[in-house]
Order: structure tokens, then C-alpha cells, then sequence
């Protein structure tokens, strides 16, 4: 009777498991449930209405870590990381979106850290851009000279302490630094 009883508590917190992760993870791997997940995320809590168009969806190595390329109504820039589940289904883990022309975010996987870099490139003025960081001994540079709108990253070495701030550089195609890209 006693083993019955396990059993049966073992069985109930399997099946509750089970529908709190489908719950979670419930954005179907096509661009509209992504878009349409994104913009009920995007507008949560907020009076006014953001309308968004997904640009891209890029996986980060071989993780469980996709990120989102959007643009906003008002022509801005933004990102969303969204982690895949075992069942092939989505959940969003966090996203931004602002006027910056470049944001350099750090990304938390289950295979380390990542930097990456999200922007447009105004009238293909950028040909690529090196982010340093600032307390580490770190560089990394992303050839951007082709993309209007784009995602770039780099998985970071796990012997880093600080990986933030950065400073960004902007380059030319003539080697030229960009102050105001």
C-alpha cells in the first residue's frame, strides 16, 4: 500500500511537471507563432500598442539559444532571446529594443557565454565592428559591410571575470572609424 502511494505521488508530480514545462515552452518553431508570441511579450503592461516585424532567427552555435531579430513600427532595432525546449516548442527569456543603431548584449546559454551584437547599418556606412572589452583582455570583430539589418555573436572564453561593458568601434571600408554610425 505504502509503494502505491509513492508511486502515485511520483506519477502526479511527473504530469505536473510535464504541463508546466508545455506551458512554458508553447511557441511553435514557425515565424508566425514567434512574431505573434513576441508582440503579446512586447506589449505587456504597457499602454501603447508595439507593432513588430521578426527579421531573423538565429540559433547561437549548437545551444538551446535563438535569438530574434525585430524591427519596431517606429523603425527601431530589437532582440529577443528565446531558449528551445526539448519538446521542439519556444519560450521567451528576455527581450529589448530601442533607438541605438548597435546594442551589444550578453547572452547566458547552456553551453557559456555569448556577446552579440544586433543593429542596422544605415545606408551600409559600417563595413565591421570591433567590440573590446574594457576590463578584459577580449577583442572581437564582426564584418557587417552586407547587412542592412543584422546579429552577430561570439561565444566569450569561460576564463573571463568581466564581461561588460565594451567599447564599440566603428570601421569603414577603408579602415576609417565611424563616430556617429
Amino acid at each position: 500500500m505504502k509503494m502505491v502511494r509513492i508511486s502515485l505521488v511520483i506519477v502526479v508530480i511527473c504530469i505536473g511537471y510535464t504541463l508546466f514545462y508545455f506551458n512554458q515552452y508553447h511557441i511553435e518553431d514557425e515565424r508566425a507563432s514567434i512574431q505573434s508570441n513576441l508582440t503579446e511579450w512586447e506589449n505587456r503592461g504597457t499602454g501603447e500598442e508595439i507593432k513588430l516585424d521578426v527579421l531573423e532567427v538565429t540559433q547561437l552555435d549548437n545551444t538551446n539559444s535563438y535569438i530574434v531579430l525585430f524591427e519596431t513600427d517606429n523603425k527601431n532595432i530589437g532582440y529577443a532571446h528565446f531558449l528551445k525546449g526539448w519538446n521542439g516548442h519556444f519560450k521567451i527569456e528576455l527581450s529589448g529594443h530601442g533607438t541605438n543603431v548597435v546594442s551589444y548584449e550578453e547572452i547566458k546559454t547552456n553551453n557559456g557565454m555569448y556577446r552579440i551584437l544586433v543593429g542596422k547599418n544605415p545606408d551600409f556606412k559600417i563595413h565591421h565592428i570591433t567590440a573590446k572589452l574594457i576590463n578584459e583582455e577580449f577583442s572581437f570583430t564582426s564584418n557587417v559591410s552586407k547587412d542592412e539589418k543584422f546579429v552577430k555573436y561570439k561565444k566569450l572564453p569561460s576564463d573571463l571575470k568581466q564581461t561588460f561593458p565594451a567599447d564599440l568601434t566603428f570601421f569603414d571600408e577603408n579602415k576609417n572609424i565611424i563616430q556617429n554610425p
